[in-house]
Formats: C-alpha cells, structure tokens, sequence
C-alpha cells in the first residue's frame, strides 16, 4: 500500500509539472487564473436562490426607501414654503389671524 501511495503521488506531481507547463506555453499566468476563479465564483453565487432571492429583497427595500425619503422631502419642502411665507408677509398672516377670529370668536 505504501508503494502505490507513493507512486501516485509521484504520477500526481509529474501531472502538475506537466499542466504547468502547458499553461505556461499558453500564457496562463496565476493572476489571470485568480481572475477566472473569482468570474466563476462570482457566476455561481449570483445563479443561485438565496442570491436571487436577497437582491430581490434588497431591491424591494430600496424602493421602499426611496418612496419615503422623498415623501419626507414633500413635507419638508411644504413646511420651508409656509416658513418662507410667514417670513415674507408676515403682516398678511397678522391680518388673516384677525379676520379668523374675529369671525371665529
């Protein structure tokens, strides 16, 4: 058993020796496999479920977001228009706080 170990694992590393001269011949070199691995890693984490599943999530959520953040805008714009004409006529408002309650009292 221990001769076959050791012939296998000299067959083994004679193969290793010999694709790593094909892949030098090729022009293959470690940051381009590095490169390849990570594309194909990355190719196999998107195509599955749980990916496709939390962007959608994900997406849901920003949208989300996004409706209420602009939603706050509206009010805040709203309130810095009824500021800003409180500010500019503010003999106006006096005037109309009269007639209320003088019609209101």
């Amino acid at each position: 058993v221990e001769e076959e170990i050791q012939t296998l694992s000299q067959v083994l590393a004679a193969k290793e020796k010999h694709l790593t001269e094909i892949k030098r011949k090729l022009g293959i070199n470690s940051l381009q496999e590095l490169k390849q691995n990570i594309a194909k890693g990355w190719q196999d984490v998107t195509a599955t479920s749980a990916y496709k599943k939390t962007s959608e999530t994900l997406s849901q959520a920003g949208q989300k977001a996004s409706a209420a953040f602009s939603s706050v805008g509206s009010v805040i714009t709203k309130k810095l228009e009824d500021v800003k004409y409180v500010l500019i006529f503010p003999g106006l408002i006096k005037l109309r706080q009269i007639k209320i309650c003088y019609h209101g009292c």
